[in-house]
């Protein structure tokens, strides 16, 4: 006779499986989300890297354009062909934004490009009317001064509230005011209002101050993207965590429940197989015989009998 497994050891083993389960789909769920978390951290340093590499860039190729726009005759063109590729290099900070990993940190970063935008609008204008303006440059002076001014006020509704309070500061300076008014001047035509000294003083420190606008939202930008991968992190951690420990008490909670169940034991019945008993090969097994009639003396007793 033999005997099947307990009928604890069955709960167990069927415990043990969705257990095993759960193990498996934390492993993968982790696994995920840690990729996914690294995945962030790696766009929001390539963010700032390029970020960073953008603004140099920017800076060199302003020097480069006030140089090239000192000869009268190649001014609009140098003008052109510099603003140019300014414009590219921008463009591909944009890029940048647009790849980031959740919308608010591409909202952000976008936001970042767009005061690059108006601080480089800033300057090349600024660029123009100290290389001096005629017929020709003072449209593109005109237009530049009209954008970065109109670029600027869209973006300080997309600013925090400490960027909105800096943009406040900027544009309510003494500086601010007068470089307005050494612009509106030039944009008609007409004699500067303040002294040269003042409004080369003003113009520096507008650009100072826009470029530290975009700076810090730069930085805000990139440490919200950091910020959202050490969430993604730690909510993998959790989760992770969370089923394991679902795992383990499903585990410990069935194994309590089989302690408390009797451990019936079934029992089988195997059937005994006689050994056949090997017969020559040249032997024939008997042919059965009819069976013989009764005995005439029997049938006689028996009526004798009776």
């Amino acid at each position: 006779m033999k005997y099947l497994r307990s009928v604890r050891g069955r709960m167990l083993g069927i415990a043990f499986v969705p257990g095993v389960a759960l193990v498996v789909v934390a492993l993968v769920i982790a696994a995920f989300l840690i990729h996914q978390a690294d995945r962030t951290r790696e766009q929001a340093t390539e963010t700032a890297a390029a970020a960073d590499r953008t603004a140099r860039a920017v800076v060199s190729l302003q020097a480069q354009r006030g140089e090239a726009m000192a000869t009268p005759d190649h001014r609009a063109s140098a003008y052109a062909i510099f603003t140019q590729r300014i414009d590219t290099t921008i463009a591909g900070l944009r890029d940048y934004a647009r790849r980031a990993p959740d919308a608010e940190s591409a909202y952000q970063q976008t936001t970042a490009v767009d005061l690059l935008c108006v601080a480089e609008g800033m300057y090349r204008a600024d660029s123009l009317a100290l290389a001096g303006l005629d017929s020709v440059t003072r449209r593109s002076f005109t237009t530049a001064v009209a954008a970065y001014r109109a670029q600027l006020a869209q973006v300080s509704g997309q600013l925090t509230e400490t960027g909105r309070e800096a943009y406040e500061s900027i544009t309510r300076s003494a500086e601010w005011s007068q470089l307005a008014a050494v612009e509106d001047a030039l944009v008609a035509g007409e004699p500067l209002p303040i002294p040269e000294s003042t409004w080369r003083s003003a113009a520096y420190t507008v650009s100072q101050q826009l470029g530290v606008l975009y700076s810090r939202q730069s930085q805000y930008a990139v440490q919200l993207t950091l910020d959202d991968g050490r969430r993604t992190l730690a909510g993998a951690l959790a989760a992770s965590t969370a089923i394991l420990l679902s795992a383990v008490l499903l585990l410990v909670v069935v194994r309590r429940l089989v302690a408390r169940v009797p451990v019936p034991v079934v029992p089988i019945m195997v059937p005994t197989v006689r050994t056949a008993i090997p017969r020559p090969r040249h032997t024939r097994s008997p042919e059965p015989r009819a069976p013989e009639p009764w005995p005439k003396k029997a049938v006689f007793e028996d009526l004798r009998r009776r």
